[in-house]
């Protein structure tokens, strides 16, 4: 039989690389390189058994990886043994009875992502609309809209539908990690990710700015010197520097798309429409990223009970 880390590569190269999206086998094969440093790898595809997997994920729990990764790398070997078994080449699945380590467990603990609070957003925006530069502009609109960044960068005038004022998100860029270049997929992250939002008052005045002083209304709106899709390293380092001016951290691209859910949630907006406005697959997922927003909801149910 041959050793699992050959038999996962072939696996991901005939079944995986055209079934799923491209960002999504670029995550696989981040998760494949990882796992090419343990000796699991070298063992037979049939001898591995659940004690060798749960050594497996134990050592990277002491190689510092985060539990995020660590659940990356369980996914990878389910979803192959899941296959092996189909294809009568393992009699059962080795991974099934694996126990994952709690948050706690991990030396890389989860970082959460905060909003900038409202004295921080008007020091930003002063910043940010007073230097003609794109990456600025990037991230205004995500403020505005709560886009991810990797749908902003991906945005084309086609997109913006000037009669309803609203911006149509089908599509995002990615990063290829094996050239390190940045290029659009024609789809979004998920299938709810494709949605038509509205742009508000500062996000439609901006995008009328950029349109009167586009050159070329054919490529990406945010865009390099050569016209080239901006790389999110661009983007980090002037969002670095515009932070400092504004005299506090940067808190990363996310922080821009929390700021927007925080902002919508302080108005009264509705969880369930916040939620078609990000992108979720449902209202449970904006609720439990955004949980702190909503409390333990005793005091609403102390209302209810009278």
């Amino acid at each position: 039989m041959r050793p699992l880390g050959f038999a996962i590569k072939e696996w991901m190269e005939v079944y995986k690389k055209n079934e799923v999206k491209e960002a999504t086998y670029n995550r696989l094969c981040t998760s494949y390189r990882i796992m090419l440093n343990y000796g699991i790898c070298n063992m037979s595809v049939a001898d591995v058994t659940t004690l060798d997997v749960q050594r497996y994920i134990n050592k990277l729990v002491e190689s510092g990886y985060a539990r995020t990764t660590i659940i990356k790398q369980y996914r990878l070997l389910t979803a192959y043994y899941a296959f092996a078994a189909r294809e009568h080449l393992v009699s059962f699945s080795p991974v099934l009875s694996v126990a994952l380590p709690k948050e706690d467990a991990v030396k890389k603990k989860k970082r959460n992502v905060e909003a900038y609070t409202v004295p921080e957003q008007k020091s930003l925006m002063r910043e940010l609309e007073s230097r003609v530069n794109p990456c600025y502009s990037v991230a205004i609109l995500m403020i505005e809209t709560g886009m991810r960044i990797g749908e902003t960068l991906a945005l084309s005038w086609s997109d913006i539908d000037w009669d309803r004022r609203a911006v149509t998100i089908n599509k995002t860029v990615i990063r290829d990690p094996r050239r390190g270049t940045y290029k659009v997929q024609a789809s979004p992250k998920s299938d709810s990710s494709n949605r038509t939002i509205p742009l508000g008052r500062r996000a439609y005045a901006l995008m009328q700015a950029l349109y009167e002083d586009a050159d070329d209304d054919t490529g990406p709106i945010f865009a390099g010197r050569h016209h080239e899709v901006l790389t999110y390293n661009a983007v980090k380092y002037y969002l670095q520097k515009a932070c400092g001016r504004a005299k506090f951290p940067y808190r990363g691209a996310h922080a821009f798309r929390h700021t927007f859910a925080t902002n919508c949630h302080h108005r009264g907006c509705d969880v369930k429409l916040l939620s078609k406005t990000l992108g979720h697959a449902s209202a449970a997922i904006t609720y439990s990223v955004y949980i702190h927003l909503y409390g333990d909801a005793l005091e609403e149910m102390c209302n209810v009970v009278g």
